[in-house]
């Protein structure tokens, strides 16, 4: 194995199935019919690399992570973080993922930051000694050593992320999993939190799974992606690959005046283009390019004054290869 791959899912799926009849008088929430949650995903993570888990509710998100730091196991497939068995050898595993989940609840409010770094670790199996030499640098490594004495209730939204972060952090994992780290922040302290995740990448050459249902943010992290669908892969791989697979910019042609508007948006209309006229501007978002699109007007192509490229948004970007795209 590559020892730069850190985390390698092999045709990984997880299906529940029904609960059976004597038991639904137990359980709180029970399955009618079987669930496929995750369906043969594959997906290599390397060092230094930060990839993006997009999709709906119910998009096998959590199920991925939750297999990952061995709160559940698959039914098929497999997954490995340096070489350990997810199923196998998961006790391993969590000492060498550091794991963030998307909520304070995990956070005991009326302690220390310093204690509840020293609960987490020792839970970990830490020794006492590491702990002391580990929780000051975690704790300066995402920006909050003058916290460290402070109670964890009083501290901002921002600060709790940024102190979840630490606790992942704090057994010196290769791998990091962040499950909407920033869901509870306000934009200001997501862009900071952000902005420390990516440093910590290139410094410590770790490899990152995040969800975020923040698009922009995903975007912002320059990362590989990977949208899911009901388990199932839609598209692996850079943004960038993306963009120029899905990619139907908005055009938007000038005219002289709104009836010249109206007869472009009208042509363009009976070719089976989408169009929007608002005012003197015409604009459509179709599947070929300007050069194309320009063809299709004939003679009122040279009473086109401007043409203006917009790339579509990723939001948009991502709902398109939902919508077209076949499981990859």
């Amino acid at each position: 194995m590559n020892p730069d791959e850190i985390i390698v899912l092999r045709g990984l799926s997880k299906i529940y199935e029904p609960t059976p009849g004597w038991m639904r008088i137990f359980a709180r929430t029970h399955l009618q019919e079987t669930v496929r949650a995750l369906d043969g995903v594959d997906l290599t993570v390397r060092a230094g690399e930060i990839c993006a888990i997009v999709g709906p509710n119910g998009a096998g998100k959590t199920t991925m992570f939750r297999i990952l730091v061995g709160l559940t196991t698959s039914t098929g497939g497999a997954g490995h973080v340096l070489g350990l068995d997810v199923d196998r050898d998961s006790e391993q595993v969590r000492q060498v993922v550091g794991w963030m989940p998307s909520e304070d609840r995990s956070l005991l409010m009326r302690a220390t930051a310093k204690e509840n770094l020293q609960l987490h670790g020792r839970l970990q199996g830490m020794p006492r000694t590491q702990l002391a030499e580990r929780i000051p640098h975690v704790l300066e490594m995402v920006n909050l050593g003058a916290q460290t004495e402070s109670v964890v209730a009083g501290l901002s939204a921002g600060m709790r992320a940024r102190l979840r972060l630490a606790r992942a952090l704090l057994p010196g994992p290769r791998a990091l999993i962040l499950d909407e780290p920033t869901g509870a922040v306000d934009p200001i302290a997501a862009h900071g939190l952000l902005t420390l995740i990516m440093d910590l990448v290139k410094q410590e050459r770790l490899a990152v799974l995040i969800s975020s249902h923040r698009l922009e943010e995903i975007e912002a992290l320059q990362s590989n992606a990977l949208l899911l669908d009901r388990g199932r892969v839609k598209y692996s791989g850079d943004l960038e690959s993306l963009r120029r697979e899905w990619e139907r910019p908005e055009l938007e042609f000038g005219l002289d005046d709104p009836q010249t508007a109206n007869q472009v948006a009208e042509l363009l209309h009976g070719q089976g283009v989408s169009v929007t006229v608002d005012g003197v501007n015409v604009r459509c978002r179709p599947s070929e390019g300007v050069g194309s699109v320009l063809t299709k007007l004939g003679p009122l192509t040279p009473l086109v004054r401007h043409v203006r490229e917009t790339p579509m948004p990723l939001r948009d970007l991502i709902a398109e290869v939902y919508k077209r795209g076949d499981s990859t």
